[in-house]
């Protein structure tokens, strides 16, 4: 009977991945297949079903959460619960500024860019097409880490760096980090040329600025697979890509998915 019970208990036994966590990652959570969600500081992740049987989850960590322990509620169909912990790390961004020309500050978002983006970002779909590792979309060194609070022209924004830029030549191939299926293609006012990706339960991509676009919505990628080459297009003060990962539609840092290396400090 004891031992019944043990197998029982350890049936029902959920991870996640890591423990300690930085503000603006994600976490992984991996649960039996009783247990369908995964809940944290009011944003509720589904857990989809895998080949293995179990069910697997991303859970974003937003960079306003509060540092100190958390609890993760994981509820099955009938809405009950059990909790895990986690441990969210105080977590320090630096400020960077960034010179724009009048020109280039004057650039808004149009309504329906806006739509087309919040569209993108809500949307989750079943189908997972990501695998780890993700690759990173070019080999450039990072001039702009997540999380920066940005200032433009001396002026705090009071918004911060919801993604990486990486050194890019102009005309550099800009490639998907995963497999996905593109969900849109096309110019934007600020983000210039910009593709978006949905890798799947969850995980979705975008990619900024670039000088012309190689793929078309609906079309199906693979990792490492040309969307276009980088350029300066849009609110860009030269040539670079900046991309995004979003989980659930909220942006994550792009360096706990894949190894990015920072540019050298300029000696003064």
């Amino acid at each position: 009977m004891f031992c019944q019970l043990a197998q029982v208990a350890q049936a029902q036994t959920c991870t996640v991945a890591p423990k300690q966590v930085n503000l603006g990652e994600t976490l992984r959570i991996t649960c039996p297949h009783g247990l369908t969600s995964a809940s944290l500081n009011g944003r509720t992740a589904k857990l989809f079903p895998q080949s293995d049987g179990q069910r697997f989850g991303l859970l974003p960590i937003s960079v306003k959460d509060t540092p100190g322990v958390a609890k993760i509620a994981l509820s099955n169909e009938n809405g009950q619960t059990q909790q895990l912990s986690v441990l969210i790390r105080k977590t320090v961004f630096p400020s960077q500024n960034v010179n724009l020309a009048p020109e280039i500050e004057a650039l808004h978002s149009t309504p329906e860019e806006i739509a087309l983006l919040t569209a993108f970002k809500e949307k989750i779909s079943d189908i997972r097409s990501w695998q780890d590792p993700l690759a990173p979309p070019v080999t450039g060194c990072m001039t702009s880490p997540f999380g920066v609070k940005r200032l433009h022209n001396g002026k705090p924004t009071g918004e911060y760096h919801g993604g990486v830029d990486q050194r890019t030549p102009a005309g550099e191939p800009i490639r998907a980090v995963a497999a996905g299926i593109i969900t849109f293609a096309q110019q934007f006012n600020v983000l210039g040329n910009a593709v978006g990706i949905d890798h799947g339960q969850g995980l979705e991509s975008m990619y900024l600025h670039m000088s012309k676009l190689e793929v078309a919505p609906g079309a199906h990628v693979v990792r490492g697979d040309v969307l276009g080459y980088a350029g300066s297009t849009g609110r860009s003060t030269g040539p670079h890509l900046h991309w995004v990962l979003y989980v659930d539609g909220l942006n994550v840092n792009p360096a706990q998915w894949v190894k990015l290396q920072p540019c050298p400090r300029k000696s003064r």
